[in-house]
Protein backbone atom coordinates (compact mmCIF):
# COMPACT_ATOMS: atom_id res chain seq x y z
CA UNK A 1 0.00 0.00 0.00
CA UNK A 2 1.53 3.64 -1.23
CA UNK A 3 0.15 6.00 1.08
CA UNK A 4 3.13 7.89 1.35
CA UNK A 5 1.67 10.27 4.44
CA UNK A 6 1.33 7.50 6.59
CA UNK A 7 4.89 5.42 5.18
CA UNK A 8 6.63 8.14 6.00
CA UNK A 9 5.02 8.84 9.74
CA UNK A 10 5.38 5.35 10.16
CA UNK A 11 8.81 4.51 9.08
CA UNK A 12 9.99 7.52 11.04
CA UNK A 13 8.15 6.20 14.03
CA UNK A 14 9.97 2.46 13.59
CA UNK A 15 13.19 4.00 13.09
CA UNK A 16 12.66 5.36 16.81
CA UNK A 17 11.59 2.32 18.07
CA UNK A 18 14.23 0.71 16.57
CA UNK A 19 17.30 3.22 17.80
CA UNK A 20 15.83 3.24 20.56
CA UNK A 21 15.40 7.10 20.77
CA UNK A 22 13.97 8.64 23.77
CA UNK A 23 11.13 11.20 23.40
CA UNK A 24 12.00 14.66 23.49
CA UNK A 25 11.34 16.47 26.58
CA UNK A 26 8.05 18.52 25.84
CA UNK A 27 5.96 20.53 27.40
CA UNK A 28 3.17 23.53 26.93
CA UNK A 29 0.52 25.20 29.16
CA UNK A 30 -3.00 25.41 27.52
CA UNK A 31 -5.37 28.28 29.03
CA UNK A 32 -8.26 26.76 30.54
CA UNK A 33 -10.51 29.62 28.55
CA UNK A 34 -9.05 28.29 25.26
CA UNK A 35 -12.22 25.97 25.95
CA UNK A 36 -14.83 28.34 27.62
CA UNK A 37 -14.40 31.97 26.15
CA UNK A 38 -17.41 32.58 23.89
CA UNK A 39 -16.29 35.50 22.38
CA UNK A 40 -13.09 33.18 21.51
CA UNK A 41 -15.95 30.58 20.46
CA UNK A 42 -17.16 33.02 17.78
CA UNK A 43 -13.88 34.16 16.16
CA UNK A 44 -12.95 30.47 15.90
CA UNK A 45 -16.51 29.60 13.85
CA UNK A 46 -15.77 32.88 11.55
CA UNK A 47 -12.27 32.27 11.15
CA UNK A 48 -12.17 28.57 10.76
CA UNK A 49 -15.71 27.17 9.29
CA UNK A 50 -17.61 30.31 7.18
CA UNK A 51 -15.17 29.81 4.29
CA UNK A 52 -13.24 26.29 4.61
CA UNK A 53 -14.10 23.36 2.91
CA UNK A 54 -16.41 21.51 5.14
CA UNK A 55 -16.39 17.40 4.48
CA UNK A 56 -20.34 17.14 4.59
CA UNK A 57 -20.36 13.50 2.95
CA UNK A 58 -19.39 10.44 0.30
CA UNK A 59 -20.31 10.53 -3.99
CA UNK A 60 -21.82 6.91 -2.80
CA UNK A 61 -24.73 8.17 -0.63
CA UNK A 62 -25.92 9.84 -3.99
CA UNK A 63 -25.55 7.50 -6.63
CA UNK A 64 -29.13 8.56 -8.52
CA UNK A 65 -30.08 11.78 -10.20
CA UNK A 66 -32.26 13.66 -7.44
CA UNK A 67 -31.01 11.88 -4.71
CA UNK A 68 -29.91 14.39 -2.03
CA UNK A 69 -29.30 14.91 1.60
CA UNK A 70 -29.71 17.96 3.81
CA UNK A 71 -26.50 19.10 6.35
CA UNK A 72 -27.52 21.66 8.90
CA UNK A 73 -24.53 21.12 11.54
CA UNK A 74 -23.04 24.10 10.19
CA UNK A 75 -25.90 26.54 11.24
CA UNK A 76 -26.77 27.09 7.94
CA UNK A 77 -29.58 24.75 5.88
CA UNK A 78 -27.27 22.93 3.13
CA UNK A 79 -28.49 20.27 0.80
CA UNK A 80 -26.54 18.27 -1.77
CA UNK A 81 -28.02 16.74 -4.59
CA UNK A 82 -27.22 14.51 -7.97
CA UNK A 83 -28.86 16.48 -10.35
CA UNK A 84 -29.95 15.43 -14.23
CA UNK A 85 -26.23 15.68 -15.79
CA UNK A 86 -25.04 13.56 -13.12
CA UNK A 87 -22.70 16.56 -11.21
CA UNK A 88 -23.22 17.11 -7.74
CA UNK A 89 -24.26 20.06 -6.67
CA UNK A 90 -24.74 22.50 -2.92
CA UNK A 91 -27.28 24.75 -2.92
CA UNK A 92 -28.90 26.58 0.52
CA UNK A 93 -31.97 24.69 1.33
CA UNK A 94 -34.33 28.31 1.31
CA UNK A 95 -36.46 28.64 -1.00
CA UNK A 96 -35.86 32.34 -2.60
CA UNK A 97 -39.64 33.74 -2.27
CA UNK A 98 -40.15 33.25 1.67
CA UNK A 99 -37.24 31.46 2.78
CA UNK A 100 -39.03 28.28 4.08
CA UNK A 101 -36.82 24.83 3.58
CA UNK A 102 -37.18 22.91 0.35
CA UNK A 103 -35.84 19.37 1.86
CA UNK A 104 -36.60 18.00 5.35
CA UNK A 105 -35.13 15.36 7.26
CA UNK A 106 -31.94 13.81 7.70
CA UNK A 107 -31.95 10.86 5.46
CA UNK A 108 -31.10 10.31 1.59
CA UNK A 109 -34.35 10.97 -0.25
CA UNK A 110 -34.82 11.19 -4.20
CA UNK A 111 -36.86 14.06 -5.44
CA UNK A 112 -37.38 14.92 -9.31
CA UNK A 113 -37.95 18.96 -8.19
CA UNK A 114 -37.56 20.79 -5.13
CA UNK A 115 -41.04 22.34 -4.17
CA UNK A 116 -41.72 24.82 -1.48
CA UNK A 117 -44.64 23.58 0.94
CA UNK A 118 -45.40 27.33 1.51
CA UNK A 119 -46.51 28.63 -1.82
CA UNK A 120 -45.32 25.57 -4.81
CA UNK A 121 -42.61 27.79 -6.08
CA UNK A 122 -40.69 25.03 -7.99
CA UNK A 123 -37.63 24.56 -8.33
CA UNK A 124 -35.45 21.98 -10.83
CA UNK A 125 -32.38 19.96 -9.57
CA UNK A 126 -29.96 22.38 -11.19
CA UNK A 127 -31.62 25.10 -8.66
CA UNK A 128 -33.12 27.19 -11.39
CA UNK A 129 -36.49 28.31 -10.49
CA UNK A 130 -39.01 26.38 -12.75
CA UNK A 131 -42.67 27.27 -11.80
CA UNK A 132 -44.30 29.90 -9.97
CA UNK A 133 -47.95 29.68 -9.09
CA UNK A 134 -49.83 32.68 -10.60
CA UNK A 135 -46.94 34.30 -11.87
CA UNK A 136 -48.12 37.05 -13.60
CA UNK A 137 -51.15 38.13 -12.04
CA UNK A 138 -48.72 37.99 -8.39
CA UNK A 139 -45.29 38.76 -9.51
CA UNK A 140 -45.54 40.05 -12.76
CA UNK A 141 -41.86 40.42 -15.16
CA UNK A 142 -40.14 38.22 -12.67
CA UNK A 143 -36.65 37.11 -13.45
CA UNK A 144 -36.63 33.71 -12.17
CA UNK A 145 -33.33 33.56 -13.49
CA UNK A 146 -32.41 36.00 -10.31
CA UNK A 147 -34.51 33.85 -7.94
CA UNK A 148 -32.75 30.58 -8.35
CA UNK A 149 -31.42 28.37 -5.13
CA UNK A 150 -28.42 30.35 -4.04
CA UNK A 151 -25.75 27.93 -5.04
CA UNK A 152 -22.25 26.92 -2.30
CA UNK A 153 -19.08 25.75 -4.16
CA UNK A 154 -18.36 22.23 -3.89
CA UNK A 155 -15.67 20.34 -4.42
CA UNK A 156 -15.01 16.08 -4.90
CA UNK A 157 -11.70 14.68 -3.80
CA UNK A 158 -11.17 10.44 -3.87
CA UNK A 159 -14.79 10.48 -3.67
CA UNK A 160 -15.31 12.69 -0.71
CA UNK A 161 -17.42 15.97 -0.43
CA UNK A 162 -16.81 19.12 0.11
CA UNK A 163 -18.86 22.19 0.52
CA UNK A 164 -18.05 25.95 1.54
CA UNK A 165 -20.99 27.15 3.47
CA UNK A 166 -20.34 30.97 2.64
CA UNK A 167 -21.66 31.28 -1.23
CA UNK A 168 -19.50 33.94 -2.06
CA UNK A 169 -16.72 31.41 -1.11
CA UNK A 170 -14.52 29.77 -3.42
CA UNK A 171 -13.00 25.66 -2.78
CA UNK A 172 -9.40 25.05 -4.31
CA UNK A 173 -9.56 21.37 -3.36
CA UNK A 174 -6.09 20.70 -4.43
CA UNK A 175 -4.83 23.22 -2.28
CA UNK A 176 -6.76 22.17 0.33
CA UNK A 177 -5.71 18.69 0.86
CA UNK A 178 -2.04 18.77 -0.31
CA UNK A 179 -0.43 15.42 -0.15
CA UNK A 180 -3.15 13.53 1.88
CA UNK A 181 -4.97 13.50 -1.15
CA UNK A 182 -2.15 10.39 -2.29
CA UNK A 183 -2.97 8.89 1.15
CA UNK A 184 -6.73 9.04 0.42
CA UNK A 185 -6.00 8.08 -3.41
CA UNK A 186 -4.30 4.33 -2.01
CA UNK A 187 -7.01 3.59 0.64
CA UNK A 188 -9.23 4.01 -2.44
CA UNK A 189 -11.31 6.17 -0.60
CA UNK A 190 -13.29 6.33 -4.37
CA UNK A 191 -14.11 3.10 -4.08
CA UNK A 192 -15.48 2.75 -0.79
CA UNK A 193 -18.93 3.09 -0.11
CA UNK A 194 -21.02 4.83 2.55
CA UNK A 195 -22.34 2.36 5.05
CA UNK A 196 -24.05 4.41 8.23
CA UNK A 197 -23.41 7.65 10.46
CA UNK A 198 -24.82 8.74 13.92
CA UNK A 199 -25.42 12.06 14.69
CA UNK A 200 -24.24 13.40 18.50
CA UNK A 201 -24.52 16.39 20.45
CA UNK A 202 -21.87 16.43 23.53
CA UNK A 203 -21.51 19.03 26.03
CA UNK A 204 -17.80 19.90 24.85
CA UNK A 205 -15.69 22.26 23.10
CA UNK A 206 -14.83 21.31 20.05
CA UNK A 207 -11.06 21.37 20.44
CA UNK A 208 -11.04 18.99 23.01
CA UNK A 209 -13.04 16.75 21.26
CA UNK A 210 -10.26 17.24 18.21
CA UNK A 211 -7.83 17.21 20.88
CA UNK A 212 -8.46 13.15 21.92
CA UNK A 213 -8.08 11.94 18.44
CA UNK A 214 -4.70 13.51 18.77
CA UNK A 215 -3.34 11.73 21.55
CA UNK A 216 -1.64 8.45 21.88
CA UNK A 217 -0.16 9.01 25.86
CA UNK A 218 -4.68 7.71 26.40
CA UNK A 219 -4.64 5.05 23.95
CA UNK A 220 -3.62 1.78 26.96
CA UNK A 221 -5.41 3.43 29.29
CA UNK A 222 -8.35 5.26 28.79
CA UNK A 223 -9.31 2.15 26.58
CA UNK A 224 -7.88 -0.35 28.72
CA UNK A 225 -11.27 -2.59 28.60
CA UNK A 226 -11.31 -2.63 25.08
CA UNK A 227 -9.07 -1.41 21.98
CA UNK A 228 -6.21 -0.60 24.58
CA UNK A 229 -4.31 -4.10 25.09
CA UNK A 230 -3.46 -4.12 21.13
CA UNK A 231 -1.34 -1.20 21.16
CA UNK A 232 1.99 -0.55 22.61
CA UNK A 233 2.13 2.11 25.06
CA UNK A 234 3.87 5.44 24.29
CA UNK A 235 4.62 4.53 20.85
CA UNK A 236 2.79 7.41 18.58
CA UNK A 237 4.12 9.58 16.20
CA UNK A 238 2.18 12.82 14.73
CA UNK A 239 3.37 15.15 11.89
CA UNK A 240 1.91 18.03 9.88
CA UNK A 241 1.24 17.54 6.30
CA UNK A 242 0.27 21.22 5.38
CA UNK A 243 -3.23 22.26 7.25
CA UNK A 244 -3.69 18.42 8.94
CA UNK A 245 -2.31 15.91 10.99
CA UNK A 246 -0.85 12.49 9.99
CA UNK A 247 -0.74 9.95 12.82
CA UNK A 248 0.40 6.34 13.40
CA UNK A 249 0.14 4.73 16.94
CA UNK A 250 1.83 1.37 17.11
CA UNK A 251 0.18 -1.49 17.61
CA UNK A 252 0.99 -5.12 19.43
CA UNK A 253 2.51 -6.11 15.69
CA UNK A 254 4.34 -3.25 15.02
CA UNK A 255 7.86 -4.40 16.18
CA UNK A 256 7.45 -7.23 13.01
CA UNK A 257 7.73 -4.27 10.81
CA UNK A 258 11.74 -4.38 12.09
CA UNK A 259 12.36 -7.52 10.07
CA UNK A 260 10.47 -6.75 6.76
CA UNK A 261 11.70 -4.26 3.79
CA UNK A 262 9.22 -1.49 3.25
CA UNK A 263 7.12 -2.82 0.60
CA UNK A 264 6.20 -6.03 2.88
CA UNK A 265 4.87 -3.51 5.63
CA UNK A 266 1.10 -3.93 6.49
CA UNK A 267 0.72 -0.08 7.83
CA UNK A 268 -3.11 -0.64 8.61
CA UNK A 269 -2.49 -3.94 10.90
CA UNK A 270 0.42 -2.68 12.43
CA UNK A 271 -0.51 0.47 13.39
CA UNK A 272 -3.68 2.87 13.92
CA UNK A 273 -3.45 5.08 11.19
CA UNK A 274 -5.25 8.47 11.99
CA UNK A 275 -5.65 11.63 9.88
CA UNK A 276 -6.96 15.34 11.33
CA UNK A 277 -8.55 16.93 8.85
CA UNK A 278 -8.86 20.76 8.96
CA UNK A 279 -10.90 21.96 9.95
CA UNK A 280 -12.80 19.67 12.00
CA UNK A 281 -12.71 16.73 10.44
CA UNK A 282 -10.83 12.94 12.13
CA UNK A 283 -10.31 9.98 9.69
CA UNK A 284 -9.62 6.46 11.59
CA UNK A 285 -8.16 3.53 8.97
CA UNK A 286 -9.10 0.42 10.86
CA UNK A 287 -7.76 -2.66 9.53
CA UNK A 288 -11.17 -2.98 6.96
CA UNK A 289 -12.94 -0.12 7.01
CA UNK A 290 -12.49 3.95 7.39
CA UNK A 291 -14.13 5.79 10.37
CA UNK A 292 -15.05 9.58 10.19
CA UNK A 293 -15.59 11.87 13.09
CA UNK A 294 -16.78 15.01 12.15
CA UNK A 295 -17.07 17.93 14.72
CA UNK A 296 -19.42 20.77 14.40
CA UNK A 297 -19.65 23.53 17.01
CA UNK A 298 -22.28 24.87 18.21
CA UNK A 299 -21.69 26.96 21.13
CA UNK A 300 -18.44 27.15 23.44
CA UNK A 301 -19.06 24.11 25.12
CA UNK A 302 -21.27 21.97 22.98
CA UNK A 303 -20.57 20.26 19.72
CA UNK A 304 -22.55 17.96 17.24
CA UNK A 305 -20.36 14.94 16.53
CA UNK A 306 -21.18 12.90 13.21
CA UNK A 307 -19.83 9.51 13.53
CA UNK A 308 -20.01 7.78 10.39
CA UNK A 309 -18.17 4.69 8.42
CA UNK A 310 -17.08 3.90 4.79
CA UNK A 311 -16.60 -0.19 3.53
CA UNK A 312 -14.88 -0.73 0.60
CA UNK A 313 -18.17 -2.56 -1.02
CA UNK A 314 -22.01 -2.94 -0.21
CA UNK A 315 -22.70 -5.45 1.51
CA UNK A 316 -23.78 -8.72 -0.43
CA UNK A 317 -26.39 -10.56 2.14
CA UNK A 318 -27.80 -9.99 5.51
CA UNK A 319 -25.00 -11.51 6.96
CA UNK A 320 -22.67 -9.24 5.58
CA UNK A 321 -24.61 -6.29 6.53
CA UNK A 322 -24.86 -7.57 10.38
CA UNK A 323 -21.16 -7.98 10.46
CA UNK A 324 -20.81 -4.07 9.55
CA UNK A 325 -23.15 -2.94 11.68
CA UNK A 326 -20.96 -4.77 15.07
CA UNK A 327 -18.65 -3.18 13.81
CA UNK A 328 -19.75 0.46 13.53
CA UNK A 329 -21.84 -0.56 16.69
CA UNK A 330 -18.48 -1.62 18.88
CA UNK A 331 -16.64 1.20 18.05
CA UNK A 332 -19.74 3.76 18.59
CA UNK A 333 -21.12 1.84 21.37
CA UNK A 334 -18.09 0.70 23.07
CA UNK A 335 -15.39 2.91 22.43
CA UNK A 336 -16.59 6.66 21.52
CA UNK A 337 -19.41 7.20 23.49
CA UNK A 338 -18.41 5.50 27.04
CA UNK A 339 -14.58 6.16 26.80
CA UNK A 340 -13.53 9.26 24.68
CA UNK A 341 -17.01 11.08 24.75
CA UNK A 342 -17.23 11.08 28.50
CA UNK A 343 -13.93 11.76 29.54
CA UNK A 344 -14.40 14.87 26.99
CA UNK A 345 -18.13 15.81 28.28
CA UNK A 346 -15.70 15.45 31.60
CA UNK A 347 -13.12 17.53 30.77
CA UNK A 348 -15.41 20.52 29.82
CA UNK A 349 -16.89 20.22 33.54
CA UNK A 350 -13.15 20.86 34.62
CA UNK A 351 -12.41 24.13 32.66
CA UNK A 352 -15.26 25.85 33.96
CA UNK A 353 -14.56 24.26 37.80
CA UNK A 354 -11.57 26.87 38.98
CA UNK A 355 -9.33 23.84 39.45
CA UNK A 356 -7.07 24.37 37.10
CA UNK A 357 -6.23 27.97 34.95
CA UNK A 358 -4.37 26.03 32.44
CA UNK A 359 -3.46 22.89 31.10
CA UNK A 360 0.06 20.70 30.68
CA UNK A 361 0.80 19.07 27.56
CA UNK A 362 3.73 16.43 27.83
CA UNK A 363 5.93 14.86 25.96
CA UNK A 364 3.86 12.62 24.37
CA UNK A 365 0.72 14.81 23.80
CA UNK A 366 2.79 16.74 20.97
CA UNK A 367 0.01 15.62 18.40
CA UNK A 368 -2.43 17.81 20.46
CA UNK A 369 0.42 20.87 20.63
CA UNK A 370 0.36 20.42 16.79
CA UNK A 371 -3.03 20.80 16.55
CA UNK A 372 -3.15 23.66 18.88
CA UNK A 373 -0.32 25.41 16.88
CA UNK A 374 -1.95 24.91 13.57
CA UNK A 375 -5.30 26.94 15.04
CA UNK A 376 -2.33 29.36 16.57
CA UNK A 377 -1.27 30.03 13.04
CA UNK A 378 -4.82 30.75 11.51
CA UNK A 379 -5.93 32.86 14.60
CA UNK A 380 -2.80 34.11 16.59
CA UNK A 381 -2.47 33.09 19.94
CA UNK A 382 -5.26 32.94 22.14
CA UNK A 383 -6.42 36.27 23.98
CA UNK A 384 -8.88 36.56 26.79
CA UNK A 385 -12.02 37.92 25.03
CA UNK A 386 -13.38 40.25 27.88
CA UNK A 387 -12.74 40.65 31.48
CA UNK A 388 -15.82 38.49 32.26
CA UNK A 389 -13.86 35.23 30.90
CA UNK A 390 -13.45 32.50 32.88
CA UNK A 391 -10.58 32.70 35.46
CA UNK A 392 -7.12 31.79 34.06
CA UNK A 393 -3.69 31.87 33.19
CA UNK A 394 -3.12 34.09 29.60
CA UNK A 395 -0.34 31.64 28.41
CA UNK A 396 -1.01 29.55 25.98
CA UNK A 397 2.52 28.89 24.79
CA UNK A 398 2.18 25.64 22.54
Amino acid sequence: MNAPGFRDVFSNLLEEFRSGIEVDPFEARVDTRFYTDPQWFEKERAALFSDSPILVGHISMLKNSGDVFTHDHLGKPIMVVRAKDGELRAFLNVCRHRGVRLVNGEEVQNKTSFVCPYHNWTYGLDGQLKHVPLEEESFPGLDKQCHSLKALPLAVCEGLIFVCPNPGGSIDIEAHMGMVKDDFAAFKMSEHVFFRQTVTTLKANWKLLVDAFQDGYHVTRLHRNTVGPSFIDGIARSERSGDHLVSVVARKDFPDALEREPEQWDIRRQSACAMYLFPNVEMIIHPDYISYLAFFPTQVDETIVVHGCFIEEEPKDEKAAAHWERAFDIIENGVFHPEDFFVCEQAQIGMTSGANDHLLLGAHETGVGAFHDLLAQKMGAYQPGSPDSEPGSADHSV
